[in-house]
């Protein structure tokens, strides 16, 4: 595979951190966030200020979507749209919180006061219509001890035969 051919576009981008990884895995970047002040150059991409439909237009077949932390913060129709936009790319890779009956307290406690309000079931990710999943991996961030998030990350690849 020709890694410089494949992009990585990260939504929800912030200070554009996983341009680091993209960079040492030779993969250009594009990171998104509507929180951003202006376009911004980084080594091997850039940052844009846009947001999740918009994003949507810029997808192109080799890249690879990142939702890294962001998914509890789309709706379901703007979260709907970005997976339905994601089929055409290489692959789709989710890293997000989860709410689960028996999260500890302390977990629900914190997931209550982030800004997110559509924290999702591991179940809504475990199986996502059109693609095949490739990795799926829920485990707790622990904190002295204790659970204080409810974490999973999940590797997609568009399934083709649906397309």
């Amino acid at each position: 595979m020709d890694t410089g051919t494949h992009r990585m576009v990260d939504v929800g981008c912030g200070p554009g951190w996983l341009s680091r990884l993209a960079a040492s895995l030779q993969y250009r970047y594009l990171g998104v966030d509507p929180a951003a002040r202006r376009s911004k150059l980084l080594s091997g991409g850039r940052i844009e200020p846009l947001d999740a439909d918009a994003v949507q237009q810029e997808l192109q077949p080799t890249d690879i979507l990142v939702l890294n932390g962001v998914a509890h913060h789309l709706d379901d129709e703007t979260l709907q749209g970005l997976l339905n936009a994601a089929r055409r790319c290489t692959a789709l890779l989710i890293c997000d919180h989860r709410t689960e009956q028996a999260n500890h307290a302390l977990n629900r406690l914190l997931q209550r006061y982030d800004r997110g309000k559509y924290i999702r079931p591991l179940t809504f990710f475990s199986h996502l219509q059109g693609y095949s999943t490739m990795h799926l991996d829920p485990f707790e961030i622990k904190w002295l001890g204790l659970p204080v998030w409810s974490y999973f990350t999940g590797l997609y690849r568009p399934d083709r035969s649906e397309s």
